[in-house]
């Protein structure tokens, strides 16, 4: 598993790699990465995806004892991950996580759902760069049977 160094400590994550359009997939709390494999495994041929292992219990790295762990810090940590990683035009997927709430409040999506710094074009809480599929971290993604605005 890769690994980068942040303010507030080492954070693991795993990259598909490659130069496909790249989707970002945060876990919630008391989880890891893994929550996404079914996910990654269905998106990793079109998709680069990117999951890292943020510090909401399910860590193996212990973070610095000063390290911001509040909902509004880990938002900031998931802001200098795709920073630190030159992450650019990535769709932000997040599960079970307030962290999506503390990035707007923090300032750091536009009222279009724009990222600001500009990273993401869009942070969403279902994968939507996957059109015409539904996708769950259990079942992996799928062709959508209803709408596909269910992605």
């Amino acid at each position: 598993m890769a690994e980068v160094d942040l303010s507030a400590g080492t954070v693991e994550y795993q990259d598909t790699g490659g130069d496909k359009p790249v989707v970002v997939l945060l876990h919630g709390v008391a989880m890891d990465g893994s929550l996404w494999r079914n996910v990654v495994a269905s998106l990793r041929s079109d998709f680069r995806c990117v999951v890292p292992t943020l510090p909401l219990g399910g860590h193996r790295r212990p973070m610095r004892p000063d390290a911001d762990l509040s909902v509004a810090g880990v938002a900031r940590l998931v802001a200098e991950f795709l920073d630190r990683l030159d992450l650019r035009d990535l769709t932000l997927v997040v599960s079970d996580w307030g962290g999506a709430l503390a990035l707007v409040s923090e300032g750091r999506t536009s009222a279009s759902g724009g990222w600001s710094s500009p990273r993401a074009r869009r942070s969403a809480t279902s994968p939507r760069a996957c059109p015409g599929r539904t996708c769950s971290p259990r079942r992996g993604c799928r062709a959508a049977s209803a709408s596909p605005s269910r992605c």
